[in-house]
């Protein structure tokens, strides 16, 4: 029996850890989750496997033998891809990771804002039964939902919301008219979408181009009467200047299940705010969506310990990389 390959995994979302079988026979998988040698571990791992924590340049420069950095979901804002590339080493990712849950998730958060489901549970809990105390709202259908990103989870978002009424509008600069994905919503440009929207729900990875794209100037543009939902990545909004438009009343209010901070402060002012809604990162759960993903991964993990190129690749290393 030969040398046998290293799985390193730094973090992942499994509650009650991962099978060592996972890797396969010819591999040794170790579960680095909270180890204070996880890093140091990636000096000798032919694979490694992250969730949340960052794989910086610093640390591609100690893979000495790393074939593949492999994402345990969708976003690989945490890798510095650029720096795997040019080390040879390939990064992938699990695209399919959670769409249903986060479908759902959002349009969870949209209906419980848009009609005023947390304010009225807080009210009839303490002694209230007032069906005017949640403001006024509007029926659903004719509403505009605007949609930053339409990708799997937007599209996904979309046809539920279109089934509701909703009328869809969405922005994504890699998706054309005609596209599949945009076969429940109208594609416009990002100015009209954020002055239009009733709802604006965010689906968009975070890039040095999306980073804060809703900011102090697009969340003023926003109707006042209007919500924001962001079940992507924190990055994507100025928190502080969407507190100053809650605290302000030019915004109706917001439902995040992504912060800048995670976890944030317990002192954090957006949590004490009454038309805030805020879930803990919760979107892609589900039993089903972890064991998909786990799936995923490993399958993506035994195929680079075999020698073959990942199937979701997010970059091409010159020359194929440390795959000969």
């Amino acid at each position: 029996m030969g040398t046998l390959k290293r799985v390193v995994v730094l973090d992942h979302p499994e509650p009650h850890g991962l099978d060592p079988a996972l890797a396969g026979p010819q591999a040794e998988l170790i579960d680095a989750s909270g180890r204070a040698d996880a890093l140091e571990l990636c000096r000798s791992a032919d694979v490694v496997v992250t969730d949340a924590v960052p794989v910086t340049a610093a640390l591609v420069d100690r893979m000495d033998r790393c074939r593949l950095i492999c994402e345990y979901g969708v976003g690989v804002d945490n890798i510095d891809v650029a720096a795997a590339t040019a080390a040879g080493i390939y990064v992938s990712r699990v695209p399919s990771y959670c769409v249903e849950e986060l479908a759902d998730h959002t349009l969870a958060l949209i209906l419980a804002s848009t009609r005023g489901i947390v304010r009225y549970h807080d009210h009839v809990r303490h002694g209230g039964w007032d069906h005017r105390r949640a403001g006024t709202l509007r029926r659903t259908r004719g509403q505009v939902l605007g949609l930053f990103g339409l990708g799997r989870a937007g599209a996904a978002v979309a046809a539920r919301a279109a089934a509701l009424g909703f009328r869809v509008l969405a922005t994504d600069p890699v998706i054309e008219p005609g596209d599949p994905q945009a076969a429940f919503a109208e594609l416009v440009p990002l100015e009209r979408l954020v002055a239009e929207a009733d709802v604006l729900s965010l689906h968009a990875p975070l890039t040095p181009a999306t980073r804060q794209v809703v900011s102090a100037a697009r969340l003023a543009a926003m109707k006042p009467t209007a919500y924001l939902v962001n079940t992507a990545r924190g990055g994507l909004v100025d928190q502080p200047a969407l507190l100053a438009a809650l605290r302000a009343g030019r915004l109706a209010g917001a439902a995040l299940d992504v912060l800048a901070t995670e976890p944030p402060d317990v002192h954090e002012e957006l949590l004490a705010l009454p038309n805030v809604i805020v879930t803990p990162h919760a979107g892609f759960y589900s039993e089903e969506s972890l064991a998909d993903v786990t799936q995923e991964v490993f399958s993506e993990v035994r195929a680079a310990l075999n020698g073959q190129q990942p199937r979701n690749a997010m970059n091409q290393p010159a020359g194929g990389g440390r795959f000969r």
